[in-house]
């Protein structure tokens, strides 16, 4: 990824105003359980036609690109470049929380967001995340739809990495090893399996093979307490279906975090970003409704609790 090519495309698509981003949007902090909530106030997302878990899911217009026929995500006029080879498009997403804020889309439309990820996209990602030198970003994949997904067409996003999250822990190494403990890890509501990756000279591991093998291990401990197969191959009408998680993917450590629905009335949704306490909301009354159910409470349901 040429990261200097994608922020100029990305700001000419911003000034010509295909892409929405609130340049004076608003972090707003709240506590709760000891932990640090950061609420990304952003208009831009009040012209968002669907929320994660809408029951509209995957009734997008569909994608005009030839690429991407067949898709339900629109990527005329959005398109960035190809990535790991052409198996996967870099596309800007209209509906920005980030500077930039773009999709990792696989060009085969007809890969479902139900599907766990394959090594094509752990290479994307990767690309994308140790490539990049202006910014260090964080790559994550709502997987299905009790995961906060709202289009079926697989995709990653990509984004700056947040200033403080709930995965701040991956880039500190108090006890001068490679190991992951709960001591480091912070007392979040609900399950969850991390690792740090053994970095090398260059910040991270040399390996995308590597980090595949990671996910895929903390993926069998997902599904092992959230065995929700069934549900989601039905729910989507097809199979290879896993189960619903989050995957949350920086140049030092990965995350995976089993989900068992998308949102809590009226409270609204939680994608993997927002499973980390970076929450991204339309207005201040959506940050209201969150406070008055319970930070640490929503969370605790929309994951699988540990208490």
């Amino acid at each position: 990824m040429d990261e200097s090519y994608v922020l100029s495309k990305f700001d000419d698509l911003l000034k010509s105003g295909r892409v929405l981003y609130d340049e004076k949007q608003e972090v707003v902090r709240r506590l709760d359980e000891q932990l640090e909530f950061h609420f990304i106030v952003s208009s831009a997302l009040a012209k968002k036609p669907l929320r994660p878990g809408s029951d509209n899911e995957g009734k997008g217009s569909g994608a005009s690109s030839t690429d991407t026929e067949g898709s339900d995500i629109s990527t005329e006029g959005f398109v960035i470049s190809e990535m790991n080879g052409g198996s996967h498009l870099l596309v800007a997403n209209k509906f920005s929380y980030g500077k930039p804020h773009l999709l990792l889309l696989t060009r085969d439309a007809s890969r479902r967001q139900y599907e766990p990820l394959d090594q094509r996209d752990i290479d994307a990602m990767w690309a994308a995340l140790t490539s990049a030198a202006k910014h260090d970003y964080m790559a994550f994949y709502n997987c299905g739809r009790d995961a906060g997904c709202s289009r079926l067409h697989k995709h990653m996003q990509l984004v700056p990495k947040p200033a403080h999250s709930f995965a701040d822990f991956l880039d500190n190494n108090d006890n001068g090893d490679n190991n992951w403990t709960e001591s480091v890890a912070p007392k979040v509501p609900f399950q969850w399996f991390h690792r740090r990756f053994d970095v090398g000279a260059a910040g991270h591991v040399e390996s995308a093979e590597e980090v595949m093998r990671t996910y895929s291990t903390l993926l069998e401990h997902a599904a092992a307490i959230q065995p929700n197969i069934a549900k989601q191959v039905q729910s989507a009408g097809a199979a290879g279906a896993t189960c619903a998680h989050n995957v949350i993917l920086t140049r030092r450590g990965i995350i995976v975090i089993p989900r068992r629905r998308a949102s809590v009335e009226p409270a609204g949704g939680a994608n993997a970003l927002g499973m980390l306490g970076v929450i991204a909301v339309a207005s201040k009354e959506e940050v209201d409704d969150w406070v008055q159910l319970g930070l640490t409470r929503v969370l605790a349901e929309l994951g699988v609790a540990r208490y």
